[in-house]
């Protein structure tokens, strides 16, 4: 499901509006360096420590198909955020030309839902796998998604303004409902 996902978003990224203002490369490092990181945790052997292949919580065959569940839906999520932000949409935090502010769809539910399906599918993940390590993944992803997210939103307020302001009055940031 991730590779189905990563190969839509490098497929699709061609077709999306000229930018006009970006986030500086130093800032976009350090986000891939933090996923790469949460991703290595979840899926790889990388990091040797016993600890991290510890199991918390039973693996019960109930638990792991409520986790694939969870990835798969999150994923969808993700995937339908990403569809509904067509052109809009890009890899790094940007302003497009013709920069519009979308919030029908997924961003109805939250104004980040791209985020919202990543952290549901890799809480997933972390459930099927059950080792100590996905955890902490996903500690390590939701930490990076909020410092994206808090500077996604300044450039979004900075070209949307008060609407963006009602926006943010209406939809809550990651989590319906609750934050």
């Amino acid at each position: 499901m991730w590779s189905a996902i990563f190969i839509y978003w490098l497929v699709s990224s061609f077709a999306v509006k000229k930018t006009v203002k970006r986030q500086s490369g130093t800032g976009r490092i350090l986000y891939i360096i933090c996923v790469l990181i949460a991703f290595a945790l979840l899926f790889g052997n990388y990091f040797s420590f016993d600890f991290l292949d510890h199991l918390i919580f039973p693996q019960t065959y109930t638990w792991k198909i409520t986790g694939l569940i969870f990835c798969a839906l999150g994923l969808t999520f993700s995937l339908m955020a990403r569809i509904w932000l067509g052109e809009n949409w890009s890899g790094r935090i940007t302003v497009k030309e013709n920069h519009e502010l979308i919030q029908t769809g997924p961003y109805a539910v939250t104004r980040n839902p791209i985020y919202t399906g990543f952290l549901l599918a890799f809480a997933g993940c972390s459930m099927t796998l059950g080792q100590v390590k996905g955890y902490i993944g996903i500690i390590f992803l939701a930490i990076c998604i909020l410092i994206k997210v808090v500077k996604e939103e300044m450039f979004m307020q900075e070209v949307f303004g008060e609407k963006f302001t009602a926006y943010k009055s209406k939809v809550k940031r990651l989590i319906p409902f609750i934050y």
